[in-house]
């Protein structure tokens, strides 16, 4: 069974196209805020999921829109690519360094939406504010459906914010990685 996903978002501030799949590890990523595609890239490539996505916005006004926007259009990607959730692992982590900077995430696939920061990430880098990658994280978990707790401590701005995306992609991967039959739940069911 194919675990695709594909989601577009048009309003009148951003216009949102993308691809998931959980199974074939390839991204093309354009947005027009140079960092949140790098971010995007580091997501991709380790987490193993294939993502390919466009993404205008309305970026002269502020990057939150494009952010927030972006986070929707990939969470219901995302929740569409898992479709009902069996056989999937369901929970996984990851503790990660870069240079100075270090992250714990663990995720949990559960159906239901919770993010959960720990950290400082103040700041901005080439219009790319700490405060939307946080509201990036927490858009994307209510849209996936997923339960994803971050800490981060470090020095350097871009640091923690890349060591974030790669420990929450390093966790995501092993959560989504099909590894049984039916639902990973004392319920018989996620959500």
């Amino acid at each position: 069974m194919a675990r695709k996903g594909r989601y577009e978002r048009k309003t009148k501030e951003t216009d949102i196209s993308v691809r998931i799949d959980l199974d074939f590890a390839d991204y093309e990523i354009s947005t027009p805020i140079p960092f949140f595609t790098h971010m995007l890239e580091t997501l991709a490539k380790h987490s193993g999921i294939g993502i390919k996505l466009t993404a205008k916005g309305d970026v002269e006004v502020d990057e939150h829109h494009t952010v927030e926007d972006t986070a929707i259009a990939i969470g219901r990607a995302l929740s569409k690519a898992l479709g009902d959730k069996k056989g999937i692992e369901r929970f996984g982590h990851a503790i990660l360094p870069m240079d100075e900077s270090v992250a714990i995430c663990g995720v949990d696939v559960s159906g239901r939406g919770v993010f959960r920061f720990e950290g400082d990430v103040r700041g901005e880098i080439k219009n790319f504010k700490g405060e939307n990658f946080i509201h990036f994280f927490d858009t994307l978990a209510r849209e996936a459906g997923i339960n994803i707790y971050l800490e981060i401590k470090g020095f350097n701005l871009h640091h923690k914010m890349e060591v974030g995306f790669k420990a929450f992609a390093v966790a995501l991967k092993d959560a989504v990685k099909v590894s049984g039959e039916g639902v990973r739940s004392t319920k018989g069911s996620l959500g």
